[in-house]
Order: structure tokens, then C-alpha cells, then sequence
């Protein structure tokens, strides 16, 4: 009698043994610091948005809302969201402020723009010179030579 046996694979590959746990914690470790990029990142996008509803995402109803909120990274749905959430009402702008407020929304930009940019700092005059002599800048070299003469002269 032949024995007619059904595999009990379901389709899914188990561990096959091959990966070490070592990198499964560093693929875990990296997936944890991708998502917080991310959740940096939106609070970035989102910085202008709280400022113009008058919270921040840093303290208070504005941090509650911040940690909550995991919608479209757009003024109108966060504004959705806290008047729906927390009964928040957007405060009224009134002519006389219009111009302060958006210096203050154009200020957050700017200073999210600052943050990830970093700072450049320029060459320094023997840095300079290096990058000329390396590249064969002869009329460059000479001219920071030059500058170096007669500032050691005066």
C-alpha cells in the first residue's frame, strides 16, 4: 500500500537558521532610528502648522497633539484634528498682527532650514592654499603666497 501523505507546508518560509541574532538587533536597531527620523522629519514639516495654530509641538496641549496626530502633514488636516480631538480653536488673526505672524511662521522655516543644514565653516588661508597647490592652481597659489608676504610684513 502506497501511503498518500499532504505536506504541511503552509506557504511561509520559516528562519532558515542562516541569519545571525546579532544582525536581526542591528536591523532592529536601524529600523528604531529610521522611525525616528521620520517622526522628526514630520515634526519639522509640521513646526510652521503649530505655530500658526498657536501650540508647540514641545509643551502642553501642543506636545499631546504632536505624539496623537499621525495624519497628512498639511495646516488644514492638523487644524482638523485638534479642533475634532481637543476642541481647539485656531486663534483669530487679526489685521494688525498679520505681518508678525507670518515673520514668525517665515522664522520656523528658516531655523528648520538652519537645522539641517548644519554649519559650513569657509577655508582657512593654509586650507586655501593646499587646495590650490593640490589642484595645480599655480595663479591662485601665488596670489595667497603673496597675501601671506605682505601680511607678514606689516
Amino acid at each position: 500500500m502506497a501511503d498518500n501523505t499532504e505536506s504541511t507546508e503552509t506557504g511561509e518560509d520559516g528562519p532558515t537558521g542562516d541569519a545571525k541574532p546579532e544582525e536581526a538587533r542591528g536591523l532592529r536597531k536601524q529600523l528604531n532610528e529610521a522611525h525616528a527620523t521620520i517622526k522628526q522629519q514630520r515634526t519639522d514639516l509640521l513646526t510652521p502648522a503649530y505655530a500658526k495654530l498657536g501650540l508647540d509641538p514641545e509643551t502642553g496641549l501642543g506636545k499631546a497633539i504632536a505624539k496623537e496626530y499621525d495624519g497628512a502633514a498639511s495646516f488644514d488636516a492638523l487644524a482638523e484634528f485638534a479642533q475634532k480631538e481637543y476642541a481647539h480653536v485656531i486663534p483669530e488673526s487679526s489685521g494688525d498682527h498679520a505681518q508678525a505672524e507670518n515673520i514668525q511662521l517665515q522664522q520656523a522655516q528658516l531655523d528648520q532650514v538652519g537645522q539641517v543644514a548644519g554649519a559650513v565653516a569657509p577655508l582657512s588661508g593654509q586650507d586655501q592654499l593646499n587646495k590650490a597647490e593640490a589642484e595645480g592652481d599655480y595663479q591662485t597659489t601665488m596670489a595667497i603666497k603673496s597675501q601671506q608676504i605682505a601680511a607678514s610684513l606689516k
